[in-house]
């Protein structure tokens, strides 16, 4: 699950309070503890690329 950073407090790890997908992205709705809120808003094909390249290198345990 992806989290993100207040922009307010910088307090890290927020996880989603809401999640909606619209076609090829995903908006990520977060609430703070300290009553700020936001959005961001992720290309899914981006984050698949990125995981198809990480699946494809070899790692230490399988090395």
């Amino acid at each position: 699950m992806l989290t993100d950073t207040c922009p307010s407090c910088c307090r890290r790890g927020i996880a989603p309070a809401a999640t909606r997908t619209r076609g090829n992205r995903i908006v990520h709705g977060y609430r703070c503890g300290c009553g700020r809120t936001w959005a961001t808003t992720r290309d899914l094909t981006a984050y698949s690329d990125l995981h198809a390249r990480r699946t494809q290198q070899p790692n230490r345990k399988a090395a």
